[in-house]
């Protein structure tokens, strides 16, 4: 009996033995995570923050605007006969130099000469005439005088009707001979003007230049025929929506064009957002692709009223008078300009990085670092933009540190994650690494 009570008991388990494994394995988990601290300790694990920074510097800021375009001449004289008829003797050429006065070219036309001594001839029968119509006209006074001056014939009687006509009569001749010579001389006038017309015309055979230049457009050649009526005209530049008016290029109504080449000028584009910006009387640097190595400076003097629109992108034209024009430029030569729209010298400066904006107060702020490390936001009034600087009005002093950039990192060994970034403006900066947690122990005890 108690044999069977003994096998119907159930086999007990020894629980001890079963709590004792559970214990070593909390205390291995606990031996390895203290393990893991310590290390992340010696091996300087945690969470750091670097921060950039700059100094508030003073400086001079020079805000430019920039432009190409090619070199204009302001002064450029187009030359046409003022006869027409066929070049010859042709003594110039294409970028020749002359002077005022100097010939160009003939024009053949025979038949001025035949009209200078058609003229000629009637001019000289004119005069004839106003001497016959002079000499009529002192004879009808002599008869007249004589009439009314007997002499010693003694005078005769005013009743006689016979020497009351002869007056009468000799009057009239008298106003008829003065009428004669009136009309001889207009007649000789006439004839006169048109002499010198025709000397004049023949005189235009010969073409001469006008100014002292440089020819940059010939269409005349030897044995062309040219039509005349055309009179020497100079133009000057006027900025545009399009291209300048002085800006040289062969004319198919002018002989030759003369070129004065100390007026030659840069004529810029500009896009219409900077120029707002631009104005008459700014200063400038232009540099001709001619001459990289040789800038020259200028000011403007002309802005265009009106725009041209180039695929969408509408640029004006903007005048830079040479302050000296190289020898060796010409017109239509490639060139590009920096124009001086501001300068602000003793400007305080810090880089545009360190600057940022409030949105919902819409103002500007930066962040200053004090020396024992500790930062501070200070609203600032911000002035010029130049490149990646930034002038402020208000809110810093020079030598003030500003912080440009900040990056928080975790590390864990020797592999780090970066919490955040930013741009590191350009110019004087440094870079400081400091805790932003504790490591190690530390996230043991929850700090």
């Amino acid at each position: 009996m108690s044999d069977e009570v003994a096998a119907a008991r159930p086999t007990r388990r020894k629980p001890k033995k079963r709590l004792h494994w559970i214990w070593w394995v909390l205390l291995a988990v606990l031996v390895i995570g203290v393990a893991a601290i310590v290390l992340s300790m010696l091996n300087g694990g945690g969470t750091t923050s670097n921060v950039t920074t700059a100094q508030v510097t003073r400086q001079t800021l020079q805000a430019t605007v920039s432009g190409s375009g090619n070199a204009i001449v302001s002064d450029v004289t187009e030359v046409q006969p003022g006869i027409s008829g066929t070049v010859q003797d042709l003594s110039v050429k294409l970028g020749q130099s002359v002077t005022a006065g100097e010939q160009l070219f003939t024009i053949s036309n025979p038949s001025l000469d035949t009209a200078v001594e058609k003229d000629e001839a009637s001019y000289q029968q004119s005069r004839q005439q106003v001497r016959s119509a002079k000499a009529n006209l002192t004879q009808a006074r002599n008869n007249l005088y004589n009439l009314q001056h007997p002499g010693n014939a003694g005078a005769k009687p005013l009743q006689d009707e016979v020497y009351e006509r002869s007056v009468k009569l000799a009057e009239q001749q008298v106003c008829a001979a003065e009428v004669g010579v009136t009309a001889a001389e207009e007649g000789l006038d006439g004839s006169s003007q048109t002499l010198s017309v025709d000397r004049d015309n023949a005189d235009k055979r010969t073409v001469t230049a006008p100014v002292s230049g440089v020819i940059t457009a010939l269409n005349a050649a030897n044995g062309v025929a040219l039509s005349g009526g055309g009179n020497s005209s100079s133009s000057g530049s006027s900025s545009s929506g399009s291209a300048s008016a002085a800006s040289v290029s062969s004319s198919a109504n002018s002989a030759v064009e003369i070129a004065d080449l100390s007026t030659l000028k840069a004529e810029i584009q500009i896009n219409e957002v900077d120029l707002v910006n631009v104005k008459v009387g700014q200063s400038a640097s232009v540099t001709f692709d001619a001459l990289p190595s040789s800038p020259v400076s200028g000011t403007v003097t002309a802005v265009a009223p009106t725009g041209v629109n180039s695929s969408g992108v509408v640029s004006y034209n903007v005048d830079i008078t040479l302050a000296s024009v190289d020898k060796r430029l010409r017109p239509t030569m490639s060139c590009s300009a920096d124009i001086n729209t501001a300068t602000h010298t003793d400007a305080l400066v810090v880089p545009s990085a360190a600057v940022h904006t409030n949105a919902t107060l819409q103002t500007h702020y930066v962040t200053v670092l004090a020396s024992d490390g500790s930062e501070r936001q200070v609203t600032v009034t911000t002035g010029l933009i130049v490149g990646t600087q930034t002038e402020i009005l208000s809110g810093l002093q020079a030598g003030q540190t500003v912080v440009t950039s900040s990056t928080s990192s975790t590390t864990s060994g020797s592999t780090s994650t970066n919490a955040s970034s930013s741009s590191t403006a350009s110019g004087s900066s440094s870079s400081t690494r400091r805790p932003a947690g504790g490591g190690g122990l530390g996230i043991l005890f929850g700090r």
